[in-house]
């Protein structure tokens, strides 16, 4: 008895491993936004540009200049946009409109995942990402959301790195009002 327990113990953990190998060997299927955010976050955390920043809730504005900024924060709905996950594989329809254009755009069978949209323009030259815009949505009985993300990037001293981003939207909860917001940044 304790051979068998022995033997299904190591099958079980051969054929885990092999699975996980699998998986990690997989490439993209579609663009790597998520690398392309992470070192933009790690890059703008140590180079700490000025940034004139607007935020507005509703009717309520208000804008500044500042250099203490936590770009996880700032741009943490930019990597919720990343749609390259193994369960997402078949779950997008892909075109391209232009050799530097890649649009993915949600299965009507898929209703129930939040990015509904990603558009993702590279440079010709550099196969950076110039413009990254995304719709993500989230509706239940309890809540429901919309952002719409904007990233323009560009060279700055022969380094690539965001320009401008722009996160709009609204949230909505039963019986209370809806609330838009805007957060804009320029990077100076």
């Amino acid at each position: 008895m304790r051979f068998v327990s022995s033997f299904f113990l190591l099958f079980t953990l051969v054929i885990s491993s092999c699975t996980d190998s699998a998986q990690q060997t997989q490439p993209n299927v579609y663009f790597d936004v998520l690398s392309f955010v992470k070192q933009q976050i790690s890059d703008l955390s140590a180079q700490k540009p000025l940034v004139s920043k607007v935020v507005a809730i509703n009717d309520t504005r208000s804008q500044q200049a500042i250099r203490d900024i936590n770009w996880s924060h700032e741009l943490e709905l930019f990597t919720q946009a990343d749609i390259n996950k193994p369960a997402l594989r078949s779950s997008y329809e892909i075109t391209r409109p232009d050799s530097a254009t890649f649009q993915y755009t949600l299965k009507n069978s898929e209703d129930r995942l939040p990015v509904r949209s990603l558009r993702v323009q590279v440079d010709s030259l550099t196969h950076q990402p110039r413009r990254i815009e995304a719709v993500l949505q989230t509706r239940n009985p309890l809540y429901s959301s919309e952002r719409m993300l904007l990233l323009e990037s560009g060279s700055i001293g022969g380094k690539w790195r965001v320009q401008h981003y722009k996160l709009s939207g609204y949230q909505k909860l039963p019986y209370f009002d809806k609330n838009e917001f805007l957060v804009e940044g320029r990077v100076q």
